[in-house]
């Protein structure tokens, strides 16, 4: 599997948005029985972006598509 597939590029733009991704990221797991991800803060990647990595396809896209959801509701 190539490691596009399971990765997910989130742009963090406020503190107050730090806060809520990592209230959605622990409920995420929680949610969906999952013990860990793995979140990278690279500097490779520009401003406040962090790369969110799930050992599944299915799950990574899961996670993005309701973020994107939670971001719209926001």
């Amino acid at each position: 599997m190539n490691a596009a597939d399971i990765a997910i590029e989130i742009c963090i733009a406020s503190a107050e948005e730090a806060l809520r991704f990592s209230g959605f990221v622990r409920d995420f797991l929680a949610r969906n029985g999952l013990p860990f991800v793995m979140i990278h803060n690279d500097p490779a990647l520009n401003g406040e972006r962090r790369k969110v990595v799930f050992e599944d396809a299915l799950v990574s896209r899961k996670f993005a598509r309701e973020w994107r959801m939670d971001c719209s509701a926001a």
